[in-house]
This record gives structure tokens, sequence and C-alpha cells, in this order.
């Protein structure tokens, strides 16, 4: 059995070397999802989308206690909770409303508060059922794929429209399924959005690791699942469920050095952003060695390309 002759040198040699069979001990993989399997964040996707259909079963300001507007977002929300649904973008309000929720998001991002900024965007799912949630993620996930891949305004902000899949991720999740590997994906997007990316590739639910809520009487409360897979965190969360470290690591991001750092074999970099690979070395602390593997231009999938159900 042979990897495909697009892969890296390096990448198929690894591959080389693991050709398990079924009954064997698995080895372990770990897969981020934005930047890394997709072109895009399906987390902020969600976020965007929630904001625009106005999903929401409470005030953000009950669940975001320490924002400074706090009563002029549920002014905001309790006008546009008042219309019919689907009508709210229509009023003069929403904009407003729009505008405050993304410049919380965005300037806790941008102030380094990656994992509150993260959290707190999944906190404006309170009230709503688990089966709820993956039913919107589900939605979401469908409406970026068919979306075209250009900015959009949503109040006074330019959001991205449009997700992809990314060629090198694919190929080498299903390589590596094919060979039996137990894939695990870790990323700091809310969980049910990220097993809607996922599930078309075959990963079970239970080997997926994303932001999630507590439920409280059958809803999901303001309460975060800790750790909060972000950082030093990712890896926090990981090995909660499985000692074992992971032969290889596939991520995009600096915030990731964490979880690179914990493969035991290759760490593979895809640079869908464009960062500045010096850079991202430079934060690493050690130069590209035979470790790392790096994919600096990955190629979009424009068309789904079905089945991509993997058999095990």
């Amino acid at each position: 059995m042979t990897a495909p002759h697009s892969f890296d040198p390096a990448l198929s040699a690894f591959l080389a070397r693991y050709d398990h069979q079924p009954g064997e001990e698995s080895p372990v993989a770990v897969f981020d999802c934005d930047g890394t399997m997709i072109q895009g964040d399906i987390g902020e996707a969600m976020f965007h989308r929630q904001i625009e259909q106005f999903w929401f079963r409470c005030s953000p300001a009950s669940v975001w206690p320490d924002h400074p507007a706090r009563g002029e977002i549920d002014d905001l929300y309790q006008a546009l909770r008042g219309v019919p649904e689907g009508s709210q973008q229509e009023r003069q309000e929403f904009s407003a409303f729009a505008d405050y929720l993304i410049s919380w998001y965005i300037d806790q991002i941008k102030n380094g508060m990656v994992a509150k900024a993260c959290t707190d965007i999944v906190r404006l799912f309170t009230g709503f059922t688990r089966e709820e949630v993956r039913a919107l993620a589900h939605s979401v996930w469908e409406h970026e794929l068919a979306s075209s891949l250009r900015p959009r305004r949503l109040g006074s902000a330019t959001v991205p429209s449009g997700i992809r899949y990314l060629r090198p991720a694919v190929d080498l999740l299903r390589e590596l399924q094919r060979r039996h590997f137990d894939v695990w994906v870790i990323s700091g997007s809310n969980l049910w959005s990220v097993e809607a990316v996922f599930a078309p590739l075959g990963v079970p639910a239970d080997r997926i690791i994303g932001i999630d809520l507590r439920e409280r009487e059958g809803r999901l409360s303001a309460e975060e699942v800790t750790p909060v897979p972000i950082r030093e965190e990712k890896v926090a969360a990981f090995h909660l469920r499985i000692r074992e470290r992971p032969l290889l690591v596939a991520s995009d991001s600096k915030n990731d050095i964490p979880l690179f750092l914990d493969a035991r074999e290759l760490k593979v970099r895809i640079n869908s952003r464009h960062r500045d690979t010096d850079d991202f070395f430079r934060s690493v602390g050690t130069p590209a060695d035979a470790t790392w593997v790096l994919i600096e231009q990955p190629e979009i999938i424009e068309q789904m390309e079905f089945p991509w159900q993997i058999q095990h």
C-alpha cells in the first residue's frame, strides 16, 4: 500500500511506516478544524448566521455579564424579539445589535483573549437543546458550502462568506483512516459545528472535541465545559480523553503550537491563511526540522467529491 504521489516526501515516508490492519492497536492522529480541514472558520460562521437569523433563546446581555453595554444590548434584543420571525434585519435596531455582538468578539480576539472570545459566542446558544444546536450547525455548514467565497455585510461589519474543504487535509485524513489510524479532531469552535464539518469524512462524534456547554434540565446553560480547547488547553482537553500522545498533528495556527509539540513524530502545518512562516517558527522557538511538513499553498475543493464517507 503506497501513499498518493501528491504527498510531501516526508509525509509519504511517515505513512509508509504505518500500515496497520484491523484488530491491531491503532496509532493516533489529531487534526484542527478551522484553517486546517477547511478554508474559513465554522465557529465564526455559525456566530454570524445566528445573528442574521436571530437564533436566540435568551438575551446576549444575560450570558455576557461583563459587557459594558449590557443594558443597551438587552433593550435592542427585546425590541427585535418582538417582531415577526425573519423580519429582524428590516428593523433599525438590528444593525446596532449586530455591531455590539461582533465588536465584543473581535475586540477580545485583538486583546489576546481568544479563549474568552470563542467561549462567549458559544454561550449565545444558551437555552437551546443539544439536538437543536446540532441541527442549526448542520444547516450553517450546508449554507456555507453553497455560498460564494466573498465578504458580506452584517450590521456595519464586513464578514466572510463561504467555506470550503482543503484538499491536502482531506487527502491526509482519508489516507490515515485507510491505514486504520484513530483520528481525533480538536477545535476552538463550537462542538456542534465541528461535528458537521467532519461527519462527511467519517470521523465519529465521540472523536471530536470542541467548545461545549453544560446542560441544565435538558437545555444548554451558559457554563462552558472545561478545559476550553484553546492553546495549551487543547492538549489538556485531548489528554482527558486519551492518554496517548498523537503520532501526527495537523493544524495551521500559532495558537496550536502546544498541540503541535505534543506530536510524537510528525507536525503538519497547513498554511491556509498565508501567515508568515518565519514568524510561526520564531513562536515555536526552534527552526523547522525533519519533524515538520509545511504546506504553504493548500488547494481548496470547489466541488463536493462524494462519496466521502469512509468505510472502516
